[in-house]
């Protein structure tokens, strides 16, 4: 993968947004709609979103990424843990910078461009 660091950063922080996403409505489903049939409610027009939604192990997939992508950030192994990325990144930052309001105007990330890399 040759990207540059600002590249690196940015597709860690759209990873970091998916993952979010992903993580509240698995808990939100579970909590509140086991055994329930729920359609989902957001745009996915890359179906991304949708396929991580059905993978029982999308949270770990995403996270070994956004690990791994931590480590080319930094050029070296990282000791940084997963939640300590999560603690460190700054939520708000982030919408605004991806002209998000919250969390469910995840549709306006470049998801395409996501797909690309990988």
């Amino acid at each position: 993968m040759d990207l540059n660091p600002q590249e690196l950063q940015e597709l860690q922080e759209q990873l970091l947004l998916v993952y979010k996403f992903i993580n509240q409505n698995k808990m939100f489903k579970k909590f509140f709609l086991e055994g329930i049939e729920f359609k989902e409610s957001f745009k996915d027009e890359t179906g991304l979103i949708s396929n991580l939604m059905a993978m029982d192990d999308a949270e770990n997939i995403l996270e070994t990424s956004i690990l791994e992508l931590e480590e080319l950030r930094k050029g070296e192994t990282s000791d940084t843990s997963f939640q300590d990325i999560l603690r460190a990144t700054e939520w708000d930052v982030l919408y605004r910078k991806y002209g998000m309001k919250d969390l469910n105007d995840i549709e306006k990330l470049d998801l395409r461009s996501l797909l690309k890399i990988y």
